[in-house]
């Protein structure tokens, strides 16, 4: 941890017994899980409610009536949280490593290094604001200094639902992931911005930019234009709701008692009603079979609000699947080319491949399998050539 970052939360009277550094891919931020004794007494509030005086601290409702996030996300938390250590240790939330874990098991919470200058940590205070002021289980900001953009968050947890995946709680796993999905789905956030189509038309070009010219030195298929044109319109033409934007396995974690964690909500707006839900099943890091992604399609559509018949689901699911992935494979080659950061190179072939899986079953899209199936095989090669 670096000096700074230390001598910050040692400035909150916290004294630490552990740190152990968390890896983040994709972002200039720095995590670290700090551990210390379990000396102080743990409060009883589940992760998922609201305490008495919550509602003025983190200024919930202003994100609603339209004032600027910034003007008061600097200002709804301490900058510098002055309170005893004892005050402040004890919202720490003790995190189990499982069943039976004794009651004088570490306390643990996550300390986040997040550049002003780089990130967008107001956004971030923003949307913790807004999810929290729902009922929805993020972390909360114990305390942060807005200046250095320090951040002491509480820890929801070591494992990613992508752990859980292929074993014995994947069905649970999913279930809570598809619940807080709808959950979010349902809170009223008229002042988080929509997801134009200005921004969906830039998305698809990160894919012809970086992965097609700057990686394969290619030009897109003459067939994409009109494939793309399909992709918005699909997105356009669903019913818009708040969406998480990267609700994939990597950004939902488990604790010790199988409760659910949302992560990575900064860069939430609203958005097609099936993006979280092709984030979840269409996911960049698990592939799952036709048969069991049909089957939380399904469940997602039964607790959902809007009236979508199953084929209608299948659709937008679909197509708004490929939107994502052809964004998804133009970052993983950015983010080597740009950011010499190989770690998602390897993704880039299985996500091809997941997009054939689907433009073989629309008109609009069908044309597109021979092109992609091509660039899968140079993918590979590219692969092979870029390997650090």
């Amino acid at each position: 941890m670096d000096p700074d970052l230390a001598n910050w939360v040692a400035s909150l009277g916290i004294s630490i017994k552990r740190v152990e550094p968390l890896r983040v891919e994709a972002s200039h931020r720095h995590f670290y899980r700090i551990r210390m004794a379990d000396a102080f007494q743990r409060s009883n509030r589940g992760r998922d409610a609201l305490a008495p005086g919550d509602d003025a601290r983190f200024g919930r409702g202003q994100l609603e009536r339209g004032r600027p996030a910034l003007d008061w996300a600097q200002t709804a938390v301490p900058l510098r949280d002055a309170r005893p250590a004892e005050d402040v240790s004890r919202r720490f939330a003790p995190r189990r490593a499982g069943a039976g874990t004794s009651k004088h098991s570490s306390l643990s919470a996550v300390v986040m290094a997040s550049p002003p200058e780089l990130e967008r940590n107001d956004a971030f205070v923003a949307m913790q604001c807004l999810f929290s002021g729902a009922r929805l289980p993020v972390p909360e900001i114990i305390a942060m200094d807005a200046e250095s953009g320090y951040f002491l968050l509480s820890d929801l947890g070591e494992r990613h639902l992508e752990e859980a995946y292929g074993g014995p709680d994947e069905r649970r796993a999913l279930e809570l992931a598809i619940a807080n999905l709808v959950r979010i789905q349902a809170v009223e956030a008229q002042a988080v911005a929509p997801y134009e189509e200005s921004r969906l038309r830039d998305e698809l070009g990160i894919f012809s930019e970086w992965f097609l010219g700057s990686w394969l030195g290619e030009t897109p298929d003459p067939g994409a234009r009109s494939a793309f044109e399909a992709l918005i319109d699909n997105a356009l033409g669903q019913p818009q709701c708040l969406i998480h934007r990267d609700y994939h396995c990597r950004n939902l974690l488990l604790d010790g008692d199988g409760r659910l964690g949302l992560v990575d909500f900064q860069d939430a707006l609203i958005g097609p009603a099936t993006y979280d839900l092709a984030c979840l099943l269409w996911d960049c890091y698990h592939t799952f079979e036709e048969g069991t992604l049909r089957h939380w399609q399904e469940r997602y559509r039964v607790q959902s609000r809007f009236d979508f018949t199953t084929e209608a689901l299948s659709r937008a699911l679909d197509l708004t699947g490929l939107q994502r992935q052809f964004k998804a494979v133009g970052i993983f080659a950015r983010l080597w080319l740009r950011d010499g950061k190989a770690s998602h190179l390897g993704h880039i072939a299985p996500v091809l491949a997941a997009m054939r899986r689907i433009v073989g079953g629309y008109a609009e899209t069908r044309h597109l399998s021979g092109w992609l199936q091509r660039l899968e095989g140079r993918a590979a090669a590219a692969l092979k050539a870029s390997a650090p």
